[in-house]
């Protein structure tokens, strides 16, 4: 038969076929008239080769799986063995993954319904951000109220924002927002300038937006931060040191190392 005729009987196609050839999982028939023959015995190697790869079994493996396990000596079967069950372990890992995207999607369905963004920063953290720049009168607060926003999500994408992070933003009293804005305000009102900050103005700065915290979560303050990976938070503090520009560097910084020591001292108490 022709190599059309196989990739028919065998539900494969003519480059599949030739891919097997390539790749040393199918032998290569003999030619008759100048074209190669094909009989049963390369009928039945294809469909033992998909019969492996559609178990999941991958093309790399497949050539060692291809012989008769009853007639194969104990140490070739036993690394058949092995071979299967580092296939099942690859398969429950991909099962775990496929769980996961499953309930990340019913979650983004969730979000959709409820009228929300298809991001992974908590819907409450986005409305905070929306609030307070709809609040802002000026370009430069609002520059870095959306520079702020950007990078909060940047972190959830990459995984880098602990998720108790959204407490720090729910349930904040008009106070609260217009203090925040404020804040804003004070970074957008020198980020242009080449004059920095003296250390008083820094220290003032990173103690304000700690004390903000504190006071949003009052009482819950040592659970939340206690419940804060440490680790994420460090890489949560030094991404927002990375995206800083020059003239906010030194402000961010201060603040990072203020957030960052709170929650260690939760953590040590």
């Amino acid at each position: 038969m022709r190599i059309k005729e196989l990739a028919e009987l065998t539900g494969v196609t003519v480059r599949t076929v030739r891919y097997y050839h390539q790749i040393g999982l199918v032998p290569v028939p003999p030619t008759r008239d100048g074209v190669r023959d094909y009989g049963m015995v390369h009928v039945a190697r294809v469909v033992r080769v998909r019969w492996l790869a559609e178990a999941g079994v991958g093309l790399a493996r497949v050539g060692s799986l291809l012989h008769d396990p009853a007639a194969t000596p104990g140490a070739a079967r036993r690394s058949v063995l092995a071979d299967l069950e580092s296939t099942v372990t690859a398969l429950d890992d991909q099962i775990a993954r496929l769980g996961a995207q499953r309930e990340r999607m019913r979650g983004l369905m969730s979000t959709v319904e409820q009228g929300g963004a298809l991001s992974p920063m908590p819907a409450g953290i986005a409305r905070f951000y929306d609030d307070i720049a709809a609040r802002a009168t000026d370009r430069p607060a609002r520059r870095a109220i959306r520079r702020e926003r950007d990078f909060v999500e940047l972190a959830f994408y990459r995984g880098d924002m602990p998720p108790e992070a959204a407490v720090l933003y729910e349930g904040l009293t008009e106070a609260a927002k217009a203090h925040s804005l404020h804040l804003f305000g004070q970074v957008a009102a020198r980020s242009g300038e080449s004059t920095a900050y003296d250390d008083e103005q820094v220290a003032r700065i990173a103690a304000a937006v700690v004390n903000r915290i504190r006071d949003s979560l009052g009482d819950d303050l040592p659970t939340v931060f206690r419940s804060i990976d440490l680790a994420v938070a460090r890489r949560a503090a030094e991404l927002y040191l990375r995206l800083s520009g020059a003239h906010e560097r030194r402000v961010d910084r201060a603040i990072a190392d203020a957030l960052l020591s709170a929650i260690e001292k939760e953590h040590q108490s």
